[in-house]
């Protein structure tokens, strides 16, 4: 675990030396429960196809800690925010519904499939 949070430190490093992240994104997640774990790995299928690092994602536990999630009016896990440029959006479920990830990431029409 120590591992990781230090390549979690690593990564903030390097963000920070560079330009700032185009979306900034707070994913809301229970514990290992099997919607979280998918939406936390459809997250990372998206910022490396289709932000290119261009993001910054923090995973919130609401098992480990309820309060940012109240703070959000964050009620149902698993549960995306997404700040961008734009403005703010929130996406509830799984987060395999691509079309609906991308247009709400205004990348919709930027992606030809």
């Amino acid at each position: 675990m120590a591992a990781s949070a230090e390549m979690e430190q690593d990564r903030r490093s390097r963000r920070s030396a560079r330009k700032p992240v185009r979306y900034d994104m707070r994913l809301f997640v229970a514990g290992d429960e099997s919607n979280s774990v998918i939406a936390k790995a459809s997250l990372r299928k998206i910022c490396e196809q289709y932000l290119e690092g261009d993001c910054h994602v923090e995973v919130i536990d609401v098992l480990k800690d309820f309060r940012p999630a109240l703070r959000e009016n964050i009620l149902v896990t698993p549960a995306l925010i997404i700040q961008s440029g734009k403005g703010r959006t929130v996406i509830f479920g799984n987060l395999t519904n691509m079309d609906k990830i991308l247009t709400a990431l205004n990348l919709g029409s930027e992606i030809q499939s």
